[in-house]
């Protein structure tokens, strides 16, 4: 599988570590709901797409990835999703107007 592109992003506007979740196109297949986290200006983080459940005992809410990527191919598209993650936010940066100005 050659082919890895970042072919959605949709940023989350509410405050929280939660960031953005991104759709990835591997190949021939479309995965949805990459998840980026940013904790306090720290490094960004990828996680796969995550199905979420109430234990019924416990009442905790449990999550479980919907889909294992091999070591070298997590690794390209988080590298993928990380670099237009960033490239966003630095074209926001940039857009902002700079509060210096008189």
């Amino acid at each position: 599988m050659d082919d890895v592109k970042v072919v959605g992003i949709r940023k989350i506007r509410k405050p929280g570590p939660l960031k953005a979740f991104v759709d990835v196109r591997m190949g021939n297949i479309t995965v949805a709901d990459f998840r980026v986290f940013q904790e306090d200006g720290g490094p960004a983080r990828v996680e796969v797409p995550m199905s979420t459940w109430r234990d019924p005992e416990t009442r905790q809410i449990r999550f479980k990835p919907v889909i294992t990527l091999s070591g070298e191919l997590m690794g390209r598209v988080k590298t993928e999703i990380l670099s237009c993650y960033y490239r966003i936010m630095e074209a926001e940066q940039n857009d902002k107007p700079d509060k210096q100005r008189f």
